[in-house]
């Protein structure tokens, strides 16, 4: 059972969720209410595994961020995405629409099928991505924002969205504003749904503190194997892995990093023991009071690393340190 759970409850998501909006996106069920199916069916699979087989135990205890999380999650998802999105995405659209007339053709390839449209858009918008993550890590302005997510003190499936809205809507342009302009947006409603699908879903692994392992998918998407080093104190090993659903820009321009002789730290957060509002509405001031959050730079040299195949070490004893208060 042990060994099922580790080795096959990721693709066994990955297959049930895609598999679903695969299947219902061209039919006559409801398109809207594809992805927040899977996505609470995710949610709730994801949520049972890791109490049935946690990767730490202590991740399993609530530190006052249960309801901070679920608001941010809220806010985010039909806040940022549902309200501020669409006034955006209006303008990129005329924009779209403009050069589509003005070129004479599309700038997509709207004849591809579905799924084959949305793997590239997944590629496409990841390296916007990529480069948009790893520069908010540099940004003294930036960062204060996307600390709010590594504020977390732990990793588990509804943190996967704790996200001050300045920081979720900066990933959203990051990744829209290129397909927008492309058109895509424009004329595939299938591929759209698809790549939520896989955005919602794998985003919610990603997080988790399931026990799993990916094995060779950890070199081609972003598991939580990889992404828990991104939440180290340590920043020469929290300045990597950058990308949120593929690898393969972290992989070619150095930033991936999985080291082979030990897990990942079990005392995650911000550098220096920073410690940042327990409180939603606190998080969302947090940026404007705290001037002083240490920015992340660039990961050392000695910190990168090739593709290894994780050992099975014994847990590490991990010292408690006191969180320090930062400075308005």
């Amino acid at each position: 059972m042990r060994f099922a759970i580790r080795y096959l409850s990721y693709p066994f998501l990955m297959a049930v969720t895609l598999g679903t909006a695969i299947c219902l996106v061209d039919t006559s069920f409801p398109q809207l209410l594809i992805v927040p199916m899977v996505t609470v069916f995710a949610s709730v699979y994801v949520a049972v595994l890791e109490r049935v087989q946690p990767f730490y135990e202590s991740w399993n205890r609530s530190r006052k961020d249960v309801v901070t999380d679920a608001t941010s999650s809220l806010v985010a998802l039909f806040g940022v995405a549902r309200l501020i999105e669409p006034l955006f995405l209006s303008g990129l659209f005329a924009v779209s629409v403009y050069l589509s007339q003005d070129l004479g053709y599309t700038l997509w390839p709207t004849d591809w099928h579905p799924v084959a449209q949305a793997v590239l858009a997944l590629f496409v918008g990841e390296f916007f991505y990529y480069w948009m993550h790893r520069w908010v890590h540099q940004s003294k302005v930036a960062w204060r924002f996307h600390a709010v997510h590594h504020s977390s003190e732990r990793l588990y499936w509804l943190n996967s969205a704790r996200f001050h809205p300045v920081d979720f809507f900066l990933d959203d342009v990051a990744i829209v504003f290129p397909l927008a302009l492309t058109g895509w947006t424009l004329h595939s409603v299938s591929g759209l749904i698809i790549l939520l699908t896989f955005y919602n879903c794998h985003g919610v692994t990603m997080h988790s503190n399931m026990d799993i392992r990916l094995g060779p998918l950890n070199y081609l998407v972003p598991g939580p194997e990889t992404h828990r080093w991104h939440h180290s104190r340590n920043l020469s090993e929290a300045n990597s892995n950058y990308g949120g659903k593929v690898v393969v820009w972290d992989l070619l321009f150095g930033t991936f990093y999985k080291p082979k002789d030990r897990r990942p730290p079990e005392e995650i957060g911000l550098a220096d023991n920073v410690k940042m509002p327990d409180s939603y509405l606190g998080l969302l001031v947090a940026p404007f009071r705290y001037s002083k959050l240490p920015v992340r730079s660039e990961p050392e040299p000695a910190a990168q690393a090739g593709p290894a195949e994780p050992a099975e070490p014994a847990e590490p004893a991990v010292a408690a340190t006191a969180p320090r208060q930062p400075q308005p």
